[in-house]
């Protein structure tokens, strides 16, 4: 890759307790809205107490289809109840969309799960190998794995929609970015 070229794999670092999904929310919103085609899945985490999420889902960006992904393993239980069964079911919208050839795949996160490799991390390959660009998220310490998986040729942005932005018009064929022409899905997700 030349300097050049624009980079195809980016990740939001943000800290633990910033409110990504709403991030990540506004700027498929913003994207949709200017015709951006748009394949992947956002996180809706609702309710609970105590910093617990009682249900966590990931939408499917182009069918507004919610899977969920979060065991019941009782309130607030310790240690990770990510339902991997689930999430391997809803990764199957990233492969439709990759398939489909969609400007920009949104990954909801490069979490535990992708750093220890599982997770929506043969997705996100899969993307990656297709030449579509990914956007997802990351946080510590799972930052040291997304360095290591994409080698030097992606690039963090900061939790700024307006970064976001730029990296879109830097990044997506100018024919994705049509003003005005709204894509359904991702509009309405909270």
């Amino acid at each position: 890759m030349t300097s050049l070229e624009p980079v195809r794999l980016a990740a939001i670092a943000y800290d633990r307790g910033f409110d990504i999904d709403r991030l990540l929310v506004e700027a498929c919103e913003r994207l949709a809205r200017r015709g951006v085609r748009l394949g992947g899945l956002l996180q809706i985490s609702t309710g609970g107490k105590g910093g617990c999420a009682a249900t966590v889902h990931v939408v499917d960006l182009r069918t507004n289809t919610a899977f969920d992904i979060w065991e019941e393993r009782g309130s607030c239980a310790r240690g990770c109840r990510l339902d991997e069964g689930a999430l391997a079911i809803a990764s199957q919208a990233i492969d439709r969309a990759i398939e489909d050839r969609v400007d920009l795949v949104v990954l909801n996160r490069f979490g535990r799960a992708e750093s220890l490799g599982g997770g929506l991390l043969a997705s996100l390959t899969s993307a990656v190998a297709a030449e579509v660009p990914v956007l997802t998220a990351v946080r510590a310490p799972y930052d040291a794995a997304w360095a290591q998986f994409h080698g030097g040729l992606g690039r963090e942005l900061p939790t700024e929609l307006g970064a976001i932005m730029d990296w879109a018009n830097a990044t997506l064929p100018k024919t994705a970015l049509r003003s005005g022409t709204a894509q359904t899905g991702a509009r309405g997700l909270v």
